[in-house]
């Protein structure tokens, strides 16, 4: 959430995509902006806005701390401003999830709403997907695989119960056409034992 509210115009490339550095690991991210990705951002895009600028408006880009736009910068700074700035990200966060809890309420959504919760459900939709583990961790930017299987383990039956269903289920078939594979097994020998018993 922190490295989300931080985001600056400075971090969309010309070619359409995102980059920056999160601030919990340093790791770097390059991240091509989908369309839905685009829209949200665009919908914040004024003319004139300055480049060093946060995108979303939820922290302010004329206080003290924004001056450090690099992780670097950031990692610099005064003790004081580095509290300021986290105090602020906290407080956003919690806005957020705030307005959340209100749209689950309005939507007849009994699960508690988070911002995190949204990891664990683009977690869900790419493994209901079909996306590759290790896909959905470099996206989640998780350090180890295990960390996204727990993400997705505890929701993911859809493969226990399709193993589960070809083990046990049999195939629907129609009786006719269970008829006539048999009729095609027998020998002419076992057909005319068939007729014979039918006729009896």
């Amino acid at each position: 959430m922190g490295d989300l509210i931080q985001l600056r115009w400075v971090n969309i490339t010309s070619d359409g995509r995102l980059y920056y550095q999160m601030g919990k690991n340093r790791k770097a991210r390059d991240l091509i902006l989908v369309e839905q990705a685009k829209e949200i951002i665009s919908f914040y895009f004024k003319e004139g806005i300055n480049s060093n600028d946060y995108i979303f408006p939820l922290l302010n880009s004329q206080e003290s701390y924004a001056n450090a736009i690099t992780q670097e910068q950031k990692d610099t700074m005064p003790t004081e401003l580095k509290m300021k700035l986290l105090n602020q990200i906290s407080a956003k966060n919690a806005l957020i999830n705030k307005y959340l809890k209100k749209i689950a309420d309005l939507a007849g959504i009994q699960k508690k709403l988070s911002f995190h919760i949204s990891r664990h459900s683009f977690a869900k939709i790419a493994k209901q997907k079909g996306i590759d583990n290790s896909n959905v961790q470099s996206l989640l930017a998780h350090s180890s695989i295990k960390i996204t299987e727990n993400y997705m383990g505890s929701f993911d039956t859809s493969e226990n119960d399709k193993a589960l269903q070809a083990i046990f289920n049999k195939p629907q078939q129609n009786p006719r056409d269970e008829l006539i594979r048999l009729l095609k097994e027998m020998d002419d020998d076992q057909i005319v034992g068939l007729l014979s018993k039918i006729k009896d």
